[in-house]
């Protein structure tokens, strides 16, 4: 005849599915009989699944937080990376801006740059219809780039330089730019 229990386990204690009786008479009982083994409807653990489940959560959660702290750190690299490069940039663009001779602009120069080593520079400068404006096709040769950089860049430029103006060149714009505006508003008429 099973008997039922008197006094419940106290919540958080663990026993280790042995019948209520054999834990509470304790050693005594382990001298007359074996402990009975209670049904897995009353054990309070986990099974082997549970265990398994739950560590492959726990693995696919550090991949995925690994992954993304590793891809963040990449993205700060590249970011300082073409910020060291864009300033390297700016700074040759600048040697080109403050050129007055046209033909010494046109030259280049070699620079030295903080992070790509010597720069090359060079421009082909072409006049436009509009005075005093130059359409300048810029490129830089690096030295020494940044790793997964290339060596060279290029751009096109539009500048307004007045001292790159040849004095012949802007009196025949400025006489064909005056003779347009006569033609177009036909003073004739009134």
């Amino acid at each position: 005849m099973r008997r039922h229990r008197e006094n419940p386990p106290e919540p958080g204690e663990r026993n280790l599915c042995l019948n209520w009786n054999t834990m509470r008479h304790g050693a005594r009982l382990f001298r007359r009989s074996a402990p009975v083994l209670i049904s897995k409807r009353n054990c309070a653990a986990f099974t082997l699944i549970e265990v398994v489940i739950a560590v492959a959560l726990f693995a696919m959660a550090s991949v995925i937080l690994t992954s993304t702290f590793v891809n963040a750190l990449q993205a700060r690299d590249r970011v300082t990376s073409n910020d060291e490069r864009d300033t390297d940039t700016r700074t040759v663009r600048l040697q080109l801006l403050l050129e007055p001779n046209l033909d010494n602009a046109e030259e280049g120069d070699r620079i030295e740059t903080l992070s790509n080593g010597a720069a090359t520079w060079r421009a082909q400068i072409e006049p436009t219809e509009v005075i005093d404006l130059f359409t300048v096709r810029f490129e830089i040769e690096f030295q020494d780039p940044q790793e997964g950089k290339i060596a060279t860049y290029s751009e096109i430029l539009y500048l307004l330089r007045p001292t790159w103006s040849k004095s012949a060149e802007r009196s025949d714009l400025l006489q064909d730019k005056k003779d347009a505006l006569n033609d177009s508003r036909e003073f004739d008429r009134f």
